[in-house]
């Protein structure tokens, strides 16, 4: 009945509306990614399961660690996840782009992609300058000494125990 009722009002929306359906169930038959916020089901269709191991990252402001358990949710998923995001940007823009690019590739419009789109640029003083002002915002502080550590913990007893050295994330938070 929709169908029927927008091709009275309007063809060409209908065509238009038409193709979005076919696109959409094309990429998603193609190569099994989901291309639309449509029935995004598969984000939640594995169990996903912790191993021994975590990798825990420490921040230390004026070289004391911060309490985590003080901040908001938000804050501490600001402080932390950015950490780990730029950590990892290095391996992740290479393999991002080849993964996007082998996929639309499958799509038959892969060509047209440019690595640049892919890359992200931002440098270890860019960052620094931005993560303080971040830091600074959410706990309140005024950051003379900034500085940051990765820890592999494991669960034992219902604690987590340190099972490796802290590593300094160099390049991230450099003062």
């Amino acid at each position: 009945m929709f169908l029927k009722d927008l091709w009275l009002y309007n063809k060409k929306v209908t065509l238009a509306f038409l193709l979005f359906i076919l696109l959409w169930f094309f990429f998603n038959v193609k190569q099994g990614a989901v291309a639309t916020p449509i029935l995004q089901y598969a984000m939640f269709s594995e169990n996903y399961h912790l191993g021994d191991t975590q990798n825990i990252v420490r921040l230390f402001i004026n070289n004391q660690p911060v309490n985590f358990s003080e901040l908001s949710v938000s804050g501490r998923d600001q402080l932390q996840v950015s950490l780990e995001n730029y950590a990892r940007q290095q391996q992740t823009n290479e393999l991002f782009f080849t993964t996007m690019q082998r996929i639309l590739n499958k799509a038959g419009v892969g060509q047209w992609m440019k690595k640049e789109y892919y890359t992200n640029t931002v440098t270890d003083q860019q960052f620094t300058e931005w993560y303080t002002q971040l830091a600074e915002r959410i706990t309140g502080e005024k950051i003379i000494h900034l500085s940051a550590f990765q820890q592999k913990f494991i669960l034992q007893n219902g604690r987590l125990t340190p099972v490796a050295s802290p590593v300094k994330l160099n390049g991230i938070v450099a003062f």
